[in-house]
């Protein structure tokens, strides 16, 4: 059993990849009711991108709110539990969250990941995608990467294999918490006169979080920061505020 979050589509490429080489089911958290869900498989496992150097906080409410007996069949059956984060160059000490995330569940994190993959966060002063060689060169590298680590989790082992990146304890343990309070705003995404009105920001996001008015977009309260309404936008016709308007965009071409 995978469950896993993806913006963008790495995340998911990753998820589903895993899921084809453990012959498990991979289950889009946004899709899924955690109140609803049973354990079945042979193991436990969550992937999803990092989020300014830390776990989305969509998956921790995930984890907290799924049933008690799904975590005692859990822990009845001693399943193995893993994770596999992705991002663009650093995992920082975002396992560390979601072990606790998990322990608080009475459920060990035993196998831990990352998987390099595009930058696709363009909301700040200094972030952008990757330009297309590097883009070119990550995606090269992922499949190989991905079928390493389901190796790896076919054999249970207990590892920590990620790159945490520099200043990884003050990344996670001071830009995280910051960005968690003051760097989800869905009001300051806006349609610009390049919009078209094609909805492809509306069914693109995995929220539900868009409906169109006016043959134009706008935006309720559940904005998880996923980029996906930006990235998707074939006229550049989706901003937040004017953070993005010389920023590039992304979309996983490996994903289904």
């Amino acid at each position: 059993m995978i469950f896993f979050f993806s913006g963008t589509g790495n995340s998911r490429f990753v998820a589903n990849r895993l899921a084809d080489r453990l012959c498990e089911q991979a289950s889009f958290i946004p899709e899924t009711d955690p109140e609803k869900c049973s354990f079945s498989g042979s193991m436990l496992g969550f992937v999803f991108p990092v989020y300014s150097w830390g776990i989305p906080p969509l998956i921790e409410e995930f984890i907290a709110r799924l049933p008690e007996e799904f975590c005692k069949d859990v822990q009845k059956s001693g399943t193995y539990a893993w994770m596999a984060c992705t991002c663009g160059d650093e995992a920082a000490f975002t396992p560390e969250m979601l072990a606790k995330a998990l322990s608080a569940r009475n459920i060990p994190l035993k196998g831990i990941w990352s998987v390099i993959m595009p930058n696709n966060y363009v909301l700040l002063p200094g972030f952008n995608v990757d330009n297309k060689e590097v883009e070119k060169s990550k995606l090269e590298a992922a499949p190989a990467r991905i079928d390493a680590i389901a190796e790896a989790i076919a054999r249970k082992e207990t590892c920590i294999d990620i790159v945490r990146g520099k200043h990884a304890s003050f990344k996670s343990k001071m830009v995280y918490p910051l960005f968690k309070r003051w760097g989800i705003f869905p009001r300051r995404w806006r349609w610009t006169p390049e919009c078209i009105g094609c909805e492809q920001c509306a069914v693109t996001c995995p929220m539900g979080n868009i409906r169109m008015q006016n043959g134009h977009p706008l935006w309720g309260d559940r904005c998880v920061s996923c980029l996906a309404c930006y990235h998707i936008c074939p006229t550049h016709g989706v901003a937040y505020g004017n953070a993005t308007r010389i920023k590039g965009q992304y979309i996983c071409p490996l994903k289904k």
